[in-house]
């Protein structure tokens, strides 16, 4: 017998028109995925986080590849650390554990996304005995390497399953609430009840607590320039 359940949650990304089509729905959890190589685009990272935390979604960072070291990483990483967002530092073909990792991913769906290269396809293969030869399917581009097109689906244990969706350079939430940038960072909603006037756009108005926050370093400065950029996409699709 087949049926069809209402959606509990549905991330979204931004087409190239700037309208709203589904990336996966039901998800428990979203795990985004970065490693040292390729180098990590910090922003792509912080849309991920912002569209999660539009939707009340729980997000786990995980760095692939650790063996290669982490050094370039880490002053990223602590400002991910200060938010509280659960860090899995992995490396699937070499001597760290996964079984942290296994742990978390138990009794839940989730999405794994991130930038083309990272390895969320070796990471499906790793905690997913069925994955490889599904991965063995996947299209080549034009050096012939292994590219993941279509969203994947691994059962990991009897109530409990990995998305892995494909690689990509941009991804952006689309703005459903009022304030929607402003929401989706989460230190800089809470700063800006500092802010003199109600409707600040914590970019040039006066008595801005976001822009004193970034003055003495007790906001990041990417994160915010992060943020700017999220607000700007936003107001240009509005316009």
């Amino acid at each position: 017998m087949e049926s069809i359940d209402p959606r509990r949650n549905l991330i979204e990304r931004i087409d190239s028109r700037g309208r709203p089509e589904p990336v996966a729905a039901n998800i428990d959890r979203l795990a985004i995925m970065v490693a040292p190589e390729p180098a990590p685009d910090w922003f792509l990272v912080d849309r991920y986080l912002a569209g999660a935390r539009l939707k009340d979604i729980e997000v786990i960072l995980i760095v692939n590849k650790a063996d290669l070291g982490l050094g370039p990483l880490e002053a990223e990483l602590a400002v991910y650390e200060n938010l509280q967002l659960p860090i899995h530092k992995v490396a699937c073909h070499g001597d760290l554990t996964l079984l942290e990792l296994q742990r978390t991913l138990a009794h839940r769906v989730t999405l794994m996304v991130g930038q083309s290269g990272v390895g969320k396809s070796s990471l499906a293969n790793a905690l997913a005995p069925e994955a490889a030869a599904q991965t063995a399917e996947l299209t080549r581009d034009a050096e012939g390497r292994h590219t993941t097109t279509t969203a994947r689906w691994y059962s990991i244990g009897n109530d409990a399953a990995i998305i892995d969706a494909p690689g990509v350079r941009d991804f952006a939430p689309p703005a459903s609430i009022v304030r929607a940038a402003e929401r989706g960072f989460q230190e800089i909603h809470s700063i800006g009840v500092g802010c003199r006037f109600n409707d600040c756009r914590h970019f040039e108005e006066p008595g801005c607590a976001v822009q004193a926050a970034v003055a003495d370093q007790t906001l990041s400065a990417r994160r915010y320039e992060s943020y700017r950029r999220l607000t700007r996409l936003y107001e240009a699709l509005a316009g």
